[in-house]
């Protein structure tokens, strides 16, 4: 009875106790009385009033001294900086804010470049969604042609529109597909370097995907090939990957499956809540041990299925039963469940999974750390061998070139 009576008191006071949401309000209501609205700059940008505070709109004075023009640089000496600098004198005139500081420095900023990063919430979205990367639209299987654009590979070679679209329509759905491209096993190259440049794996700089018996990677099986990511064993794995099939078999397999793992994670958070929070919470080792060219690698990372950001939104999926590790480093109490949370994710994806069949001359482009991909089991013949150049692009590289030309392209003042 008095261990009853303990333990009910215990769980009483645990339930008074504030919750980390709550502390983390209270934190930032103490940080907010700190920085009280009188170090904030009251600004009309074409009838618009925003805030700015003094301090970053010090540090980020553009003036010759505080900024290098070319390298798009901050200059300014932090080890004399003071955080709590004031304005002496402001002047808003057409086109730029002018703004003269206590300490005699003489600071002008443009007008959009200062709109652009608003601290609004309104305006940090439309920042996040334009210029950070573009805002990613789940789809399901049943929405797949709607959503899978296509687009001409010459065209993206000799137009910055075309590249850009190919790009944008790539980073929102997540998958797109180029066609007509040359016969070539060196077709893809000129796409990624339009881009950027490839990520190299254990696989080479390039691989190539056609059906080799003892082979170190299954995927160079012509056997039913497994909903999957690829490399999930790498700590930076690869942002995405691009297929150029060159040779297609005739028979009736050699289908492409593909499932947007955003759509499926959502689904699992609404419909089951504690199976999603063992996918997102249960770090599984993943492992790639094999031979490739004469060199040797042994490959092991950890992390879950599912992996969030401090937001709770998605930034990698991890999934590969061929690559998942047989070294389980959670307790053992969640072995079960969490399997049966892997069965039930996996189930889903094919449920909402998309099927397409490429052809020769196109190269299917899909988010590696976003949709699990997989093939139908296929036959050769002696005329016919399916063959596949794959390369992959890192997701850095894309967000960095969509930027480029976005600068290029739309010539939206004070974007940089």
């Amino acid at each position: 009875m008095f261990a009853l009576r303990l333990a009910t008191r215990a769980k009483h006071f645990a339930q008074s106790l504030p919750s980390a949401a709550t502390i983390k309000l209270i934190h930032i209501q103490n940080v907010l009385h700190k920085n009280k609205t009188d170090d904030l700059l009251n600004v009309d940008i074409r009838g618009e009033s925003l805030q700015f505070p003094y301090v970053w709109l010090r540090e980020n004075c553009q003036c010759e001294q505080c900024y290098h023009t070319t390298a798009k640089s901050r200059i300014l000496d932090w080890s004399k900086f003071d955080v709590n600098v004031k304005p002496k004198d402001v002047s808003n005139h057409q086109n730029y804010l002018q703004v003269t500081w206590d300490d005699g420095h003489t600071s002008q900023y443009n007008l959009n470049w200062l709109k652009l990063r608003g601290f609004t919430p309104e305006h940090q979205k439309y920042y996040t969604d334009t210029i950070y990367k573009p805002k990613k639209i789940t789809w399901h299987g049943d929405e797949f042609h709607k959503i899978f654009s296509k687009h001409d590979y010459n065209e993206i070679l000799n137009s910055d529109e075309a590249l850009y679209n190919w790009l944008h329509q790539f980073s929102v759905y997540g998958v797109a597909l180029i066609q007509n491209t040359p016969d070539s096993e060196t077709s893809v190259d000129a796409i990624v370097n339009k881009i950027g440049f490839t990520k190299r794996t254990h696989y080479g700089v390039k691989f190539v995907v056609r059906n080799v018996p003892n082979t170190s990677n299954v995927a160079y099986l012509s056997s039913n090939l497994q909903l999957h990511t690829d490399l999930p064993y790498y700590e930076y794995c690869p942002g995405t990957n691009l297929l150029h099939c060159l040779v297609q078999t005739k028979s009736l397999g050699g289908e492409n499956l593909l499932s947007d793992c955003h759509y499926t994670a959502r689904y699992m958070e609404k419909h089951h809540p504690e199976q999603y929070k063992l996918l997102t919470d249960t770090e599984i080792e993943w492992r790639d041990v094999g031979v490739e060219d004469g060199n040797e690698f042994f490959k092991l990372y950890r992390e879950p299925v599912i992996r969030l950001d401090r937001h709770g939104e998605i930034t990698r999926i991890n999934f590969s039963i061929p690559q998942r590790g047989s070294q389980f480093p959670g307790p053992i109490e969640t072995v079960k469940p969490w399997y049966e949370a892997h069965r039930n994710f996996l189930a889903l994806n094919h449920k909402f999974a998309a099927r397409f069949k490429t052809k020769a001359g196109d190269i299917l482009c899909f988010d590696n750390i976003r949709l699990l991909h997989g093939r139908n089991a296929y036959e050769d013949s002696e005329n016919n061998v399916r063959q596949l150049i794959g390369a992959y692009v890192d997701w850095d590289e894309i967000y960095s070139r969509l930027r480029c030309l976005k600068v290029k392209l739309k010539n939206e003042d004070g974007i940089c």
